[in-house]
């Protein structure tokens, strides 16, 4: 698998989540305080695994938790979650093979018109193998731009490196809570969501490199 290919793919299956603003019911008396959902702190139990190539992260706290390499799932109901869903969720789409990538679209994606056209477009390419160490992308940090705790959706920036050169890109990832665990919801073609270069990791949650 050619970088050219895990990088298109990577981006093919990236979408930009807008959030809809809630309204609230006006009340003589004061309302309690919001509960302060923490999205800028990684896992503290963060560990790294090797996926066709690629080194992820996860966590025995907030996933994956179930499933074996390419078909891993399960994630906790927080931004933690949302963010290792985002990062293992789209590795599992650029390097399932093409035994595996029915599975790991029915496992790691929502159903919808984007599932739908990423199916027809990875029909029509061959994977096989892992990334080449050079080529693989390294995940650096990621920015939680979207989370409500009583929601069924959130949206995650990953920021990563692809390359000799290191150069620094982020591409948004939008996920539901689909059946007790994050799913990606994949753009359709219309969308073109692409990924975008990065000065710095200037308000992103650095992830440490795997050991």
């Amino acid at each position: 698998m050619t970088l050219s290919r895990t990088a298109r793919l990577t981006s093919a299956v990236a979408v930009v989540l807008i959030a809809a603003a809630c309204g609230s019911e006006s009340s003589d008396t004061a309302a309690p305080a919001e509960e302060q959902i923490d999205t800028a702190s990684a896992p503290a139990d963060l560990e790294w695994r090797t996926v066709g190539g690629v080194d992820v992260p996860s966590s025995p706290s907030a996933g994956p938790s179930a499933g074996t390499g390419v078909t891993r799932h399960g994630y906790d109901k927080t931004p933690q979650g949302a963010v290792l869903a985002a990062i293992n969720g789209q590795t599992a789409l650029a390097v399932a093979d093409d035994r595996t990538w029915p599975e790991v679209v029915n496992t790691v994606t929502a159903p919808g018109p984007g599932r739908d056209a990423f199916a027809v477009a990875r029909a029509a390419v061959t994977v096989a193998g892992a990334v080449p160490q050079g080529s693989a992308p390294r995940f650096v940090g990621f920015d939680v731009t979207a989370y409500e705790p009583d929601a069924s959706t959130a949206a995650v920036s990953v920021a990563q490196t692809i390359g000799e050169d290191s150069q620094l890109y982020s591409y948004p990832v939008a996920l539901q809570w689909v059946g007790d665990d994050w799913r990606i919801v994949l753009p359709t073609p219309e969308e073109n969501i692409d990924a975008a270069e990065l000065d710095d990791l200037a308000g992103y949650t650095e992830l440490k490199a795997a050991s």
